[in-house]
């Protein structure tokens, strides 16, 4: 189908973009043993391995596109992404995850009382894994400081 080939043209272009703002990444100092630099620039190149391999070795199906009610749930859940994403800083880690994971547990039909348990809990123990166990910093949040 030609609306696969323009896809993965697309998607080819926008990775060909990325990587080549991803190699001018420089950094002050370095904290990690690798920097910031070498996983988007992996990323993006595997990603655009698949746009290319999609390219060529594609199969004919019949592209059937979703009813109202899974567009409206893929619109809340990139919405979703977005203040998560914004209030991340603002917020901090363990707040905006919280509600980033309540909400997408709603959006999945989950009772509110078991999103809400497990968006506290996954959220303190994600905080947990980084902060201490991979010795990740992640911001506690603007408002606490």
């Amino acid at each position: 189908m030609i609306s696969i080939r323009i896809f993965s043209v697309i998607l080819l272009a926008l990775c060909s973009f990325l990587i080549y703002q991803g190699l001018g990444i420089k950094t002050e100092f370095s904290y990690e043993p690798l920097g910031p630099r070498p996983f988007p620039i992996i990323a993006l190149i595997l990603i655009a391995l698949g746009a290319f391999s999609l390219f060529f070795f594609f199969e004919e199906t019949e592209i059937k596109w979703p009813d109202l009610a899974l567009a409206k749930k893929t619109a809340f859940l990139i919405v979703n992404l977005f203040a998560f994403a914004f209030l991340f800083e603002y917020l901090g880690f363990i707040f905006s995850s919280m509600i980033f994971i309540f909400l997408t547990s709603l959006i999945f039909k989950a009772k509110w009382l078991y999103a809400l348990i497990f968006a506290i809990l996954a959220s303190v123990l994600l905080y947990y894994l980084f902060d201490d166990l991979m010795q990740i910093t992640l911001p506690a949040g603007q408002i606490f400081e």
